[in-house]
Formats: C-alpha cells, structure tokens, sequence
C-alpha cells in the first residue's frame, strides 16, 4: 500500500504528517538523547568527586605506598576501578550529547529540504491544475455567453424574414450576423472541448502520475526518517552494550580485587609497623634494696630505647637494600642491552658510531659499581644491627631474671637457703 494510491486526497494530512515527524529528528528525540547523555554526564562527575574524595592524598598519582596494607590497597584500586567505569559513562555523554544531536541535525536539514521540495512540486501542480479549470470555467462562460448571442441574432432573423417591413438588405444584414454569430459559437465551442479535454488530461496527469509520485516520495522520507530513528536508538543501545562490557570487566577485576584482601597478612604488617624487639620483662622479686630498683629500672629504660632505635635501624636498612637490588637489576638490564648494541654496531658499522653507546655503557658500568658498592656496605650494617639485637635478646631472656630474682625459705631445721 502507498501514500500515492490511498491518500490522494489527504495531501495537506500527509504534509503535516511529514513536517511532524522531520521536526521531531532535533525536536522530542535529539532533546531526549541529549538529556540522557547529561544524566551520563552528571553521574560520571560524581563518580570522579567520589573517587577523589575518598583517594587517600599521597596516592592519587595511582602508586601504592609502601608498606600499603592489602586493605587498604584493595580499596585504592577499587576506586581506581571506579574512575574507569566513570571514564565509560563519560563516553556515553559524549555521544549522547555531541555526536547523535550533530547527526539527528544533519539528518534533519536534508529531510526539510527534501519535504520542502516535494511540498512547493505539488503546489506546483494543484496550480498548474487549478490554472486550467480556471481557463475552462471562463472558456465555458464565453462560450454560453457567444451562444446565447447566437441564439438572439438567430430569433432577430427570424423576425426580420417575417415583418414585410423590412427590406431585403437589411434582412440580409441580420442574416450576415446571425451566421457571425454560429460561427463564433461553433469557434467557441471547439476551444471549449479542446479545454475540457486539456483539463482532464492535466487532472489523469496529476491524480495518477504526479501527485501519486510526490505523495510516494513523502513517504520514502517518512519511511527513511523512521529508519534512521530506528538506526539511532540501535546505535545508543550497543554504545551501552560496549560501556556495559568495560563496566563487567571492571566489575570482576574489583571482584579479584576485593578476594585479595589477606587480613592476616595485615596484621602481620602491623607487628612490623610497631615492633620495637623489646623481650618482655617481668620482676619477680619479693624484697629488693632502693638502690637494686633504680639500677634495675634504669637498665630496662636504656635497653627498651636502644632495641626500639635499632629495630627501626633495621627496618630503614631492609628497606634500603632492596631498593638498591632494585636499582642494581636495572642497571644490570641496561649493561646488557647496550653490550648488545656495541656488538651490533661493531659488527656492522653502517649503523654509526658506537662510541656514544661505549661511553653509555661505562657510566652503566660505573652506577651499578657504585650501588653494589653501597649495597656491601648497607648488608654488612644491617648485619651487625641484628648481631646486636640478637644479643639483646639474649640479655633480655637469660640476664634480667638474674638479677635478684631471689627467694628465701626457712628449712625445717630454721636455716636460712636460697633459689
């Protein structure tokens, strides 16, 4: 079924219909989209405040700290997560508010002037019809007007032949003028049917071949505007699809994430945050001079304030030497990849000059001396720190119930023995 055969006479209906629906492009739809693209927009924002309210200060250039609990490392990369699902809405918004409205735009424009066109071609014919009834109905009132001259001229003659009165030329006058008239008349009436001929061809013409035509053209835009529509609303929904798949990954990657949580290990982290090495000392003792208090007392302050300052020497030291095998195993990497570049070069002296790579190669050589030179001498340290709070230890388990920790009983007898 097409607009041509069964709306032949609705043409301003379908005009409207057609005007309607190309408003609609930028009108209801291009406005929803890009309302929805502000919702994306408007929710990303608060992903990304919400990220950066929460982002722990000294993190937000994505690095963890060291000594960075799981816990709390599982929450930094959450929200890291977080501002890629962010980045995902964000898109969207893009789409939604630039690139589908520039489009439904575009798309807009040419459907006006094409319905445009098709509007000012059937004006154009309804004219030209319109013209040529026009021309028919005057062409109808002359010839009714000639032929009722004719008519009147013809029933003067008929008078004249019968009234004795008149002489012969004067009859023959009106005779003359009678036969003026049939003639114009017959004249008249021949342009007359040829008009009526014209006009129903030119109303054939349009009813069955223009007009029909135009009408089928409005609904090819119509169809194509709706196809478009339809494309759009499919293209919004796989945009979706394709943020919703970068979202599930993100999803199972804060999943995988959140399972790596060790609690344990955290609390781990926790004695060696605050370990000091003090071994626990309990006094046990009964009766003791003033003098054995103060010693003693004194000695457990210098030994606690001397093993928490090497424990932290220790901890410093650790920290210290696997930065500088970090460095080292760099270092080491980069010897051997400009070793392999002097060797190619060398091979093959069409590629340059090696000596720049020698020269990089000796300060390479020259670092990595120099950290593992610092390294020797951070080990050797560290060595001697745990020498001395191995010692400690030692002290502190063997030496300090020693000294007196004593206790007197009577034996039977009365006599003082001692523990």
């Amino acid at each position: 079924m097409s607009w041509g055969v069964e709306l032949w006479d609705c043409v301003e209906e379908v005009l409207g219909q057609v005007t309607s629906d190309t408003e609609d492009v930028c009108g209801v739809y291009g406005k929803f989209i890009k309302e929805r693209g502000e919702v994306e927009r408007e929710y990303a924002k608060n992903l990304r405040k919400l990220c950066g309210k929460y982002l722990p200060r000294g993190e937000k250039s994505g690095r963890g700290q060291q000594g960075e609990m799981s816990k709390e490392r599982a929450f930094r990369l959450l929200l890291t997560e977080l501002g890629y699902q962010a980045g995902q809405h964000e898109q969207l918004s893009e789409i939604y508010t630039k690139t589908i409205p520039q489009d439904l735009k575009t798309k807009a424009k040419e459907d006006s002037k094409l319905a445009e066109k098709y509007k000012k071609e059937i004006k154009h014919l309804q004219q030209s019809v319109d013209q040529a009834q026009k021309s028919l109905e005057k062409s109808s009132l002359k010839y009714k007007k000639i032929q009722q001259d004719w008519v009147v001229a013809e029933e003067t003659l008929q008078k004249g032949e019968s009234d004795c009165s008149l002489s012969r030329r004067e009859v023959e006058k009106l005779r003359s003028i009678s036969c003026e008239k049939q003639k114009q008349c017959e004249e008249s009436k021949s342009l007359h049917a040829r008009q009526m001929t014209t006009v129903k061809e030119r109303k054939e013409e349009y009813l069955q071949t223009s007009l029909p035509a135009a009408l089928n053209g409005l609904q090819g835009l119509s169809v194509g505007s709706g196809q478009y529509m339809k494309e759009v609303w499919l293209r919004c929904v796989r945009a979706e699809q394709e943020a919703d798949k970068v979202i599930q990954g993100c999803h199972k990657e804060m999943e995988r994430i959140a399972e790596e949580v060790r609690p344990e290990e955290d609390a781990q982290m926790v004695i060696e945050k605050f370990k000091t090495g003090n071994m626990p000392f309990t006094e046990v003792t009964e009766a003791k001079t003033n003098t054995i208090k103060r010693s003693k007392s004194s000695m457990k302050i210098s030994n606690d304030i001397e093993s928490q300052t090497l424990y932290q020497q220790k901890r410093q030291l650790q920290t210290k030497v696997e930065s500088l095998e970090v460095e080292i195993s760099k270092g080491q990497k980069e010897m051997s990849g400009l070793q392999l570049m002097i060797q190619s070069y060398t091979s093959n002296p069409q590629f340059g000059d090696v000596t720049k790579f020698k020269a990089e190669l000796d300060r390479a050589t020259l670092k990595v001396q120099l950290h593992e030179s610092d390294l020797y001498a951070l080990n050797k340290e560290l060595s001697g720190v745990n020498t001395r709070l191995e010692g400690m230890r030692r002290s502190s388990s063997f030496s300090h119930p020693a000294i007196g920790v004593m206790r007197r009983d009577r034996s039977p007898e009365g006599s003082v023995a001692s523990c």
